[in-house]
């Protein structure tokens, strides 16, 4: 399961596309012959395409007078999506390029997470909706305010992270073993001088009432979440190409040690 950025790691998953290869794809190095068959012929990581001029009205009117006559029904990134105008953006062309590795969705489960701006629902693409899996991602991809609402079916979509940024509460009572859990925009620190941690915690304190739930489920729930160091690496900007490489190499270190710690009955 996926959801904004982490749409792309899951679909991913499921071409088959060997772990030990998605590092080396972001830092540019020569990736297995598996890796090759899969994404070797796909152009490099760039930034997103520059902004075209747009309307600076609110990109889902009928939402925010929903959200502005029951705000209480309605969680905090959703009513921001509504608010904000329309990215003009297009989507990062990474999550374009998974249409030509699906031609249809995969047999194994996978739920991609994005939000529909005609009534702000969270939808679970391969679970309660379908389209193919590249507009699927485009659709939790697309940040509000910055990319384009992505449309599928005659419905716009934009990045699932506006209701949960990795929707862990819809793993609760599946019976599953364990769960662990990629939160990159979360913290492990509720107070942090650091720029941009006051946000991290809004979304930690989220998670962790989603863990909560899952737990009480029965599964366990490991959390990998930034230190100092790491938001540090990861800065304040994730649209910057060119970080990915220093942020993908400490990020793997960073994560082995913490599922090492954490986690050990994972394995290796």
């Amino acid at each position: 399961m996926g959801t904004s950025a982490g749409s792309t790691a899951a679909a991913l998953m499921r071409t088959g596309f060997p772990p030990g290869d998605y590092v080396r794809r972001v830092t540019g190095r020569p990736m297995s012959a598996e890796g090759e068959a899969i994404l070797g012929a796909l152009p490099s990581l760039v930034d997103p395409l520059p902004a075209t001029r747009g309307r600076r009205s609110p990109a889902a009117p009928d939402l925010v007078r929903a959200v502005a006559r029951r705000p209480w029904r309605y969680r905090p990134g959703v009513a921001a999506a509504a608010l904000l105008p329309a990215g003009t953006r297009p989507v990062d062309p990474g999550a374009a390029r998974l249409r030509s590795l699906f031609r249809s969705w995969p047999t194994r489960s996978l739920w991609i997470c994005a939000v529909d701006l005609r009534d702000g629902r969270r939808v679970v693409f391969g679970r309660d909706a379908s389209a193919s899996v590249g507009d699927a991602v485009a659709a939790s991809c697309a940040v509000p305010g910055y990319f384009e609402p992505v449309l599928i079916d005659g419905r716009r979509f934009v990045d699932g992270g506006a209701y949960s940024l990795v929707s862990l509460d819809l793993l609760a009572g599946l019976g599953l073993d364990a769960v662990v859990v990629s939160a990159p925009l979360s913290t492990l620190d509720w107070v942090a001088a650091d720029p941009g941690n006051a946000l991290r915690v809004a979304a930690r304190a989220q998670l962790e009432r989603e863990a909560a739930r899952v737990r009480r489920s029965g599964t366990r729930v490991v959390v990998v979440q930034p230190d100092a160091r790491m938001r540090r690496i990861m800065g304040t900007n994730t649209m910057v190409a060119a970080k990915r490489p220093p942020v993908a190499l400490a990020a793997r270190d960073f994560a082995g040690a913490v599922l090492g710690e954490q986690a050990p009955w994972l394995g290796h």
